[in-house]
């Protein structure tokens, strides 16, 4: 198949290529898809619904160290995702193949039209955390709507994915996790769209070790939750020798990696000062999505 000649499905960070990708040609009436750019990766994402977009923002937010989008789930027996990225894992050196997970299952598996070759499905998203977050390294993700989780009956092929999934990742030795992105917090979702820093992981990286940016968080610290952002930042900024715009993209990045604890399930307005419960609330998500309290 030319796609895997292409390379999808394979990869990681910036080299991975996702299984399904949009084109004009796959564009739905039905489904809001998107092809944008993500925090640390110079790669697009292909998100094939809204739900999965925001909650993909979230997972980069919540620390995740690569998120592999429309993540394909192999007809044929092939080399664990856990041994692949130099992981050990619990799931042995080999995968069954999603034929074998289906056939044990009972579950039928369409064909290609024309070729005497399974389809390849995909998991929504296969993530890779910390180790100090969560020990297992590997997480999968089924995101569906939860409305049209509830609609479906258990004999419905919506069931039969799901269970698929899951036993997929049970294969690899790895955790499966089904999510309704619209039950997160609409607020926190807008506000990591804008807050969002889009630049490669090594840039921002290499920001982030600059002096003038850790002494601009060290003089918004003490002020931050005290008076108006705007004030706090336009004179942290010039003390740093930075111009007005600087010192918010500055402030942008720092409340994005909460070096600044900012409450981000709250409006923002750089009017006001900024409202402490940032970390909490991304380790109580963390605990939620990971697993594990870091």
């Amino acid at each position: 198949m030319s796609w895997i000649e292409e390379g999808r499905g394979l990869g990681a960070g910036d080299d991975y290529k996702p299984w399904e990708q949009i084109t004009r040609n796959r564009s739905s009436p039905y489904s809001n898809q998107n092809v944008i750019p993500v925090p640390h990766l110079t790669r697009l994402a292909h998100f094939l619904s809204r739900g999965e977009r925001e909650f993909g923002l979230l997972l980069w937010w919540l620390g995740a160290e690569d998120v592999r989008e429309q993540y394909p789930l192999w007809p044929w027996p092939h080399t664990q995702p856990l041994k692949l990225l130099g992981i050990h894992g619990a799931g042995g050196d080999k995968h069954p193949g999603m034929v074998e997970v289906a056939r044990e299952a009972g579950i039928k598996l369409g064909k290609y039209p024309g070729l005497n070759v399974p389809y390849v499905l995909t998991l929504d998203f296969v993530v890779t955390v910390p180790q100090e977050v969560a020990p297992h390294r590997l997480i999968g993700f089924s995101c569906k709507p939860k409305a049209l989780f509830r609609a479906a009956k258990e004999t419905d092929r919506l069931w039969e994915r799901l269970q698929l999934d899951r036993l997929y990742c049970v294969a690899a030795g790895f955790p499966h996790q089904l999510v309704h992105p619209e039950q997160i917090c609409q607020t926190l979702l807008v506000q990591l769209h804008w807050l969002a820093p889009i630049m490669p992981k090594n840039q921002l990286d290499a920001y982030l070790e600059t002096n003038a940016y850790k002494s601009y968080v060290a003089e918004m610290k003490p002020v931050a939750h005290e008076v108006r952002a705007s004030v706090a930042s336009r004179s942290a900024a010039k003390l740093v020798g930075w111009s007005e715009e600087e010192g918010l993209q500055a402030l942008q990045i720092a409340i994005w990696r909460q070096d600044l604890d900012v409450d981000l399930s709250q409006p923002l307005s750089m009017a006001r000062a900024l409202r402490s419960g940032g970390r909490s609330l991304r380790r109580r998500l963390r605990e939620c999505y990971f697993g594990v309290e870091p």
